[in-house]
């Protein structure tokens, strides 16, 4: 048993030696350009992102609004109309999103949806002097 703790023992002192090791040459030369960069260079596939978030979410709430619709029609007294009629606007909504996000962008950029997401994600310029 003693054996056995003593090789967990040395195998964390190595995988911390190790981790060590590689962290001091991986981020010796950041500034806060490269970090800004980067976090520009992740948010280029950000409405990709919500665009399908917003499709799974469009059409799972639709299913949901059929679904309560058809608890209405068996069962009136007990499940409103209401309830799927605004789940199936909601599912609508978001269906719609996608396509009203990329109008907008469009219509910021004259139609150009890239530069459009350059111009919202760009950094700020400082004028030098």
């Amino acid at each position: 048993m003693d054996n056995y703790k003593r090789t967990h023992k040395l195998a964390a002192a190595m995988t911390a030696g190790m981790l060590m090791g590689e962290s001091t040459s991986a981020h010796a030369n950041t500034t806060f350009s490269t970090i800004f960069d980067n976090i520009v260079g992740s948010m280029a596939s950000m409405p990709s992102l919500i665009s399908t978030v917003a499709y799974i979410g469009g059409i799972g709430l639709g299913v949901a609004g059929v679904f309560k619709l058809k608890q209405h029609v068996d069962n009136p007294g007990q499940t409103p109309m209401k309830d799927g009629l605004v789940r199936l606007g909601a599912g609508g909504g978001l269906l719609a999103l996608p396509f009203v996000t990329s109008a907008m962008m469009g219509s910021i950029s004259n139609g150009n949806t890239n530069q459009a997401a350059e111009t919202l994600f760009a950094p700020p310029q400082v004028n030098g002097g």
